[in-house]
């Protein structure tokens, strides 16, 4: 009886180890995104205007779904500035072996300007015939630099400098 008790309570004893060391926050707060774009010129957005709109939603929802970024509601409260800086998209060839094609052809392009204080990069996502899909692309990009910068050495322990806003 014993000896069966033992590897259970080894398993207990790691599971509430591993659940301790999964809920312990790290001393630097969570980064403050904000994803945003040109603001359209006119008073109704170009086509090319609203597409950078609509990946603004995308890739904020895509983001906003990543455990350890709070997304904020403007810039001057953000430590991350994510701008949609445009939309492209790529034609591909005619439909598979002659036939009508299901799933729109070619590649969707967004482009994205991140800064994360003195820190700036360009990234692209990609996909084969969606806007969502190619925002889900940029915000995974997106969020691993964001990590990547996050992490640092110097950066845990001090307060975020707030993101450029010259």
């Amino acid at each position: 009886m014993c000896s069966m008790l033992t590897p259970l309570i080894l398993v207990l004893a790691s599971g509430l180890w591993t659940a301790n060391v999964l809920t312990q926050q790290s001393s630097s707060p969570a980064p403050r995104v904000y994803v945003f774009t040109e603001p359209p010129k006119g008073e109704t957005p170009t086509e090319e205007e609203q597409g950078r709109l609509d990946s603004v939603k995308d890739v904020r929802e895509a983001l906003g779904r990543k455990a350890g970024l709070n997304m904020v509601a403007s810039a001057s409260d953000a430590t991350v500035l994510v701008e949609v800086i445009e939309r492209e998209k790529r034609d591909g060839g005619a439909g598979g072996f002659g036939g009508s094609s299901v799933t729109p052809q070619g590649d969707v392009l967004i482009r994205l300007h991140l800064k994360f204080g003195e820190h700036e990069t360009d990234i692209k996502g990609t996909a084969a015939g969606y806007w969502g899909r190619a925002a889900k692309d940029a915000a995974e990009r997106a969020f691993k630099w964001i990590v990547r910068i996050d992490n640092m050495p110097g950066k845990r322990g001090e307060q975020h400098a707030r993101a450029g806003l010259d």
